[in-house]
């Protein structure tokens, strides 16, 4: 089945980003983006607010353990963003005389949006839910859509898990992943079980996701370490997020919880932790239960986030001359976005004025053939908000590359497939071999956030470990 382009568009952003142009989402985290989204440049564009501060570098606050634990959602309208946003939709068109003709055709795309989110992740769970799949934050709208076109639970289970297998959906979202401290350590793990879930290695995937979970919630509050595995399903209510629906996270982990205590050779298709950690479920090694991996892993940060959330200071609420102006620039944000389109550039470069991702690519692979490694380090993407010294740049640059040796290169094609990620193709001799291969590129600002071509920004490198584009 044809899904339709990928489109980084995610439910939750949009009901907090048109929420915060009527009213801040009222809560502050710290300094990174959910994106990552690498890749907040995909993502709902009124990111610019606050989704960009959602947790900050310095990890999240000690607060984990929150003292108020929400209750399962029953519907996707029931969430307190998405009720407050019909609040302030009926508030705004009670005061339509203040609007212009323009606002108020806004205000009316808001609500169909509005009917057109709470629609899809309802029917998500009606149909997915029972067999403890997650609707969360990194999904993409349009593409889930089409998933659910279907009154047959397998049928959009199968469409589901293709929808993880198609193009770079997985790779944009564990790039989007270090915007978490403690997801940070693990991120080399990931990237491990990528390739082997694109090489059919599931039943690695499983394990390594399995554990990357366990360590990144056991680390996410140091005066109280549990892991995923200790914790009920109560505790797994995702806070004012489509996760926290009733058939959402806090459902699926009762099978992550069920307990098992002898050896069964039968096919499992579930994300049974229990048996398959212990070794008593031993053939777990299909794409079903891999992708429910992937699937609980993206769940499990958006309630870490939702959890920081909800224990953070709420902000005044603004005047109603604010909010318009908020959503007119959340407007103008959106556009932008949307009128953004895949683009390509081909030919030999040194012969012409290259693009600024050309150069940058070119700088790259010129300071690798000449070993230049403090140069080579600058053009690896860093994570989190402390910068590396040139010194450290040059010692990971050189314990990455110093093996291999470049002799020659050539840039073949650029291609843009988001306002703020690109691969440019590429043909390389590396110890006497060649390679026909892509390097990733992300777009980031002076603080490392990602930023769309229509902001200041540098191209990094991200993977940049040449073992992930040599094999």
């Amino acid at each position: 089945m044809g899904l339709p382009p990928a489109d980084r568009s995610c439910p939750m952003d949009k009901f907090r980003a048109c929420r915060r142009t009527l009213r801040p989402h009222g809560r502050r985290d710290g300094s990174r983006s959910r994106e990552g989204d690498s890749e907040a440049e995909l993502r709902w564009p009124s990111a610019s607010f606050d989704e960009r501060s959602r947790v900050s570098g310095d990890g999240y606050p000690s607060v984990m353990n929150a003292p108020i634990t929400p209750k399962p959602y029953g519907s996707a309208r029931d969430l307190p963003s998405v009720q407050e946003l019909e609040q302030q939709m009926a508030g705004l068109r009670l005061l339509g005389f203040l609007l212009s003709k323009a606002q108020r055709h806004e205000l009316k795309q808001l609500r169909q949006e509005h009917r057109r989110i709470t629609r899809t992740v309802d029917t998500f769970y009606a149909l997915l839910g029972p067999r403890n799949w997650v609707f969360h934050g990194d999904l993409n709208l349009a593409a889930i859509e089409a998933v659910i076109d279907t009154n047959d639970p397998a049928e959009a289970e199968r469409r589901f898990i293709l929808y993880h297998k198609e193009g770079d959906r997985l790779a944009f979202s564990l790039g989007r992943l270090h915007r978490l401290e403690a997801m940070r350590p693990r991120r080399q793990l990931l990237d491990n079980a990528l390739q082997d879930y694109m090489e059919g290695r599931y039943y690695s995937t499983v394990l390594v996701v399995l554990a990357v979970m366990d360590g990144f919630v056991n680390d996410l509050d140091a005066s109280s370490r549990k892991g995923l595995h200790t914790r009920p399903s109560e505790d797994m209510v995702a806070w004012d997020s489509v996760a926290g629906h009733h058939l959402g996270l806090s459902h699926a982990h009762e099978s992550f919880l069920k307990s098992f205590r002898k050896t069964d050779e039968k096919e499992v298709t579930e994300l049974y932790r229990n048996g398959i950690m212990h070794g008593v479920l031993v053939n777990f090694d299909n794409d079903v239960v891999a992708t429910k991996a992937w699937n609980r892993l993206f769940a499990v940060a958006d309630w870490a986030e939702a959890r920081a959330r909800q224990a953070a200071p709420t902000e005044p609420t603004p005047s109603l001359r604010e909010s318009l102006v908020r959503w007119q620039a959340a407007q103008t944000w959106s556009k932008r976005i949307e009128q953004w389109q895949p683009h390509d550039h081909e030919g030999v470069f040194e012969d012409e004025e290259p693009c600024d991702l050309a150069r940058a690519c070119a700088d790259f692979l010129h300071r690798w053939e000449k070993r230049q490694y403090g140069l080579l380090g600058g053009h690896l993407m860093t994570l989190g908000s402390k910068s590396p010294t040139v010194g450290e740049q040059a010692r990971l640059a050189k314990d990455l590359y110093a093996t291999y040796e470049l002799t020659s290169w050539s840039i073949q094609k650029v291609r843009h497939v988001a306002a703020a990620v690109a691969q440019v193709d590429v043909a390389l001799t590396v110890d006497g071999s060649t390679h026909q291969t892509s390097l990733r590129w992300v777009r980031t600002d002076g603080a490392g956030q990602t930023a769309p071509e229509w902001e200041a920004g540098a191209w990094m490198l991200s993977p940049y470990g040449p073992t992930l584009f040599l094999a």
